[in-house]
């Protein structure tokens, strides 16, 4: 009994030593590029295999569609540093995310503290906000590790990035749940309230400034036409969309006052005899041949008016908003367009091309030829091309400036 007493005394020591778990730093965790192409560094199995194919494929998934970069990293012990710092050092060490575009995401695990945080990089930052990290870490992690459900825990909490990041409609549906958090999570305030309101405010002061210039215009000295060109220069369809309370009843009611302003009698200046408006097919025989270009390629719109004694005639030039032809060099109407492209030298990988445009005149016949520089063709986002596997042998050296949040479990 005092031999096996003794054995006892000497064997405990490395009994323990042995339990106890490995304590990484940010230069020996395991890189999953380093000699294969994945993405999770789960040195110890905690998570087991058939996670780590999963969140494999889901992350080559990613990759290729939205071109960003994720790695899930489990660690059972970092001693005693920080995991917020710990996460940041290894994201910039490993060079998440693609260069230049810097979209990478860092989830970090440590069992030993029951932490688990989530850095992005610079340009995932708007897509990913750290309240949107922290949500995704609460709703989807939080629970399953609770369960001491790892695998599955960050299994869904990879896929739901990857809504986030290929699903538009879901980022929208997270950010109408937003509220502002602390370091303990604690609600601070609601910013959609806030939001809302300043919302208003704009469609409010967006709805006078555009109604009070357009009653000043209406009830000023202006000629018909004059206040028909000024009303119509803020007459635009973008207000009521972004703003259309009020700004559409306004946008509908200054369109019925420019017909009325566009159609209103008119008297001559000359002998101020009444004038009559030409409907389409006898305003031709007063119009320019390029005038009635203009017009048939829609380009510009003409109002003919004229006496009964056809001893004043008056044209009105009304010039489409949107159109894809311009003022030519040549004549001056709006028929000048681009009438064709053709590339000379296609761009590479490793150099630029050529193309050559070619501009014509619809009215003279005026042609024009230009050169323009085709840009470089770049890589595409993934190298692998295959969602079981990962994006190539190494990061894509992307950047982060400490962004993300973090969840305790």
């Amino acid at each position: 009994m005092k031999y096996l007493h003794l054995l006892v005394v000497v064997a405990l020591p490395f009994f323990l030593f042995a339990q106890a778990p490995t304590i990484y730093t940010v230069l020996n965790v395991p890189n999953p590029k380093d000699g294969g192409n994945g993405y999770v560094s789960d040195p110890t199995g905690i998570i087991g295999p058939e996670a780590v194919a999963s969140i494999n494929a889901i992350a080559a998934s990613v990759e290729d569609s939205a071109t960003a970069e994720m790695a899930v990293v489990v660690l059972p012990s970092i001693g005693e540093q920080n995991p917020k710092d710990f996460a940041t050092a290894l994201f910039k060490h490993w060079g998440i995310g693609k260069a230049g575009k810097d979209n990478g995401l860092l989830i970090l695990t440590v069992m030993d503290q029951h932490r688990t945080e989530f850095e992005t990089g610079y340009g995932l930052e708007g897509i990913l906000p750290d309240i949107i990290c922290y949500r995704v870490g609460m709703q989807v992690l939080v629970p399953l590790f609770k369960q001491e459900k790892y695998g599955e825990g960050l299994t869904a909490t990879v896929r739901r990035f990857q809504e986030i990041m290929q699903d538009p409609a879901a980022l929208e549906e997270l950010r109408a749940e937003e509220r502002p958090y602390g370091q303990d999570g604690t609600s601070k305030g609601n910013p959609l309230l806030i939001v809302l309101l300043v919302y208003a405010a704009v469609s409010l002061l967006a709805g006078i400034l555009l109604l009070r210039h357009i009653l000043l215009t209406n009830w000023g000295k202006d000629e018909l036409y004059d206040k028909y060109q000024k009303i119509q220069r803020f007459h635009s369809i973008f207000p009521a969309i972004f703003f259309p309370i009020p700004c559409l009843p306004i946008f509908l009611w200054a369109s019925g006052l420019l017909k009325k302003l566009r159609n209103h009698p008119r008297f001559s200046k000359v002998n101020g005899k009444p004038m009559r408006k030409l409907n389409e097919g006898e305003e031709d025989e007063y119009l320019q041949k390029g005038q009635i270009t203009e017009e048939d390629i829609q380009s510009v719109d003409y109002d003919v008016w004229i006496t009964n004694e056809a001893d004043d005639i008056l044209i009105l030039r009304y010039e489409k908003r949107f159109s894809k032809y311009s003022p030519c060099p040549e004549c001056g109407f709006k028929a000048y367009y681009q009438s064709h492209s053709e590339t000379i030298q296609a761009a590479t990988y490793h150099s630029t091309g050529t193309r050559e445009l070619t501009y014509t005149c619809k009215n003279c016949n005026y042609t024009h030829s230009k050169r323009e520089i085709i840009p470089m063709m770049t890589q595409s986002s993934s190298s692998s091309g295959s969602s079981s596997g990962g994006g190539g042998g190494s990061w894509g050296g992307g950047r982060s400036g400490g962004g993300g949040a973090g969840v305790s479990w």
